[in-house]
């Protein structure tokens, strides 16, 4: 699994846009308050996960280690099951960290979407786009690994409703600390 996820960080970094300019977007998008407040579906995950997040210590000094000239564009909508369930969470962490954080829709974010899909070739949301200055240098793709790889591989033979509900009950278990586990460890590799 370990190997898996470095695969999957060191491709995301790969893949960075060449003259994509990510502070544009950044400049675009809504401070996640405000994108949390007009949220219009599922306004309750979204208050929950906000609220029980909880980054350690530990977590938020690395991304404060790495963070220097660092920001985030979140490439989110608020009807995303996926968004709901990560982007709550990155958001506080970013914030105990101090890095500036800004949500775009995918009217706005659609580059970023392009330039890094999913595994089975998708634009995606939730987008986390890692950026340097203006320069966006890696992103982070929709799911957290371990959940990515049972969706694409065990889970993709369930009925619908079944992989949703676990897929939820994965979420729930696991309350956002693969996401940012491993977006604070793409970061690290960013530097």
């Amino acid at each position: 699994m370990q190997t898996f996820l470095l695969t999957v960080l060191m491709f995301a970094a790969a893949q960075a846009p060449q003259g994509l300019n990510g502070g544009a977007i950044f400049d675009q998008g809504k401070t996640y308050e405000d994108f949390l407040a007009a949220a219009d579906s599922r306004p309750e995950v979204w208050k929950c996960n906000t609220n029980r997040s909880r980054p350690s210590a530990e977590i938020v000094d690395r991304l404060k280690k790495a963070g220097e000239g660092l920001r985030f564009v979140v490439v989110a909508v608020a009807a995303c099951s996926d968004s709901m369930h990560t982007v709550p969470y990155v958001a506080v962490l970013a914030q105990e960290a101090g890095v500036p954080l800004r949500v775009v829709d995918p009217t706005v974010g659609r580059l970023i979407q392009d330039a890094f899909k999913t595994p089975d070739g998708r634009g995606a949301t939730a987008t986390i786009a890692v950026l340097r200055g203006d320069k966006i240098v890696g992103a982070w793709v929709e799911r957290p690994v371990a959940l990515q790889t049972w969706i694409l591989g065990p889970g993709s033979s369930l009925p619908q409703a079944e992989r949703m509900d676990r897929k939820f009950g994965w979420y729930q278990w696991d309350r956002g600390e693969s996401t940012i586990a491993e977006l604070v460890e793409l970061v690290e590799r960013l530097r």
